[in-house]
């Protein structure tokens, strides 16, 4: 559930038409899940995207355009921890931000200058299931060889801040394998098994130093690259621009109206998307009665 901390907002929002009500919810439900601080525009386009059910997304499958793609337009430029491609944005599971978030607290407990490919596959390997990690421990898992291919900084890393402000080339390189990996498994997120497979198969020297071939690690894995753990926390307040947006909408608003006043620019990027996908203003119009809302 959305939190609506004024008066103002809460008034806003009982305007709304039931489902589009609902649909707000479910895109603080969603920007939550990709760990997102406050639910925004963006969210709630790609929320209304996957909604079958919704008369938003029917008018975009009316207009020849494929919702999933707008939904992943959308999400790619979301606030929240994930990792843009060129066909999708994924974001990390639960268990995949707490390595990431471990993996910076170890190279700042050492005093790092950056938190480098090793310091990902220990805080994977931690966030393991015990089954994994208990396989892997009696198969030659031996972490101090990774802690050996670590050198001593002078400190810059800091657990506080923008999370990947000190990851290195090769860090950010390896959660780009760790995305492909998860988009090859068709899984949702990108797990903290899918970053330890990605360290081990992105550089050769850590399967020497940790006894863990890659191959033996991807063979314990397969079929094992999702987390279904939700995100814990929330609910989350509308940023600026989203309280703006529904601060505009007219009394019994339905998820056409919110769509229209994501077309009407009040968001440029997002109305440069729905551009692209030949949503616009006037099939918008053209939708009025011949598509609606669940009751």
């Amino acid at each position: 559930m959305i939190a609506l901390e004024t008066p103002e907002l809460q008034s806003l929002a009982s305007r709304l038409h039931p489902y589009a009500r609902r649909l707000l919810d479910r895109a603080a439900h969603d920007a939550l899940q990709i760990h997102a601080d406050e639910v925004g525009p963006e969210h709630l386009l790609a929320t209304l995207m996957l909604d079958e059910d919704c008369a938003a997304q029917r008018v975009v499958v009316h207009a020849f355009a494929d919702p999933e793609t707008v939904a992943d337009e959308a999400r790619s430029i979301s606030a929240g921890i994930l990792i843009s491609g060129s066909s999708t944005a994924l974001p990390f599971s639960a268990l995949g931000v707490r390595a990431l978030r471990g993996a910076r607290a170890r190279a700042a407990r050492r005093g790092d200058d950056e938190v480098a490919v090793p310091h990902l596959a220990l805080a994977a390997f931690d966030e393991l299931e015990s089954e994994l990690r208990e396989l892997f421990s009696s198969s030659g898992w031996n972490p101090a060889g990774l802690e050996a291919l670590l050198p001593a900084g002078s400190g810059v890393v800091r657990e506080e801040g923008h999370l990947f402000r000190h990851f290195s080339d090769d860090g950010k390189r390896a959660l780009s394998a760790a995305a492909k990996l998860a988009r090859a498994s068709s899984v949702r997120s990108i797990s903290a098994a899918a970053l330890f497979q990605a360290c081990l198969q992105y550089e050769a020297r850590l399967e020497r130093a940790c006894g863990m071939p890659a191959s033996r690690a991807r063979i314990a894995l397969r079929g094992r690259l999702d987390d279904p753990s939700q995100v814990e926390g929330g609910p989350l307040g509308p940023d600026e621009a989203l309280a703006g947006l529904l601060a505009h909408l007219p009394a019994g608003a339905d998820s056409l109206d919110l769509l229209a006043a994501l077309q009407a620019g009040g968001t440029a990027e997002l109305a440069t998307i729905l551009a692209r996908h030949k949503v616009t203003a006037a099939l918008l119009q053209r939708a009025r009665g011949a598509f609606r809302d669940p009751d």
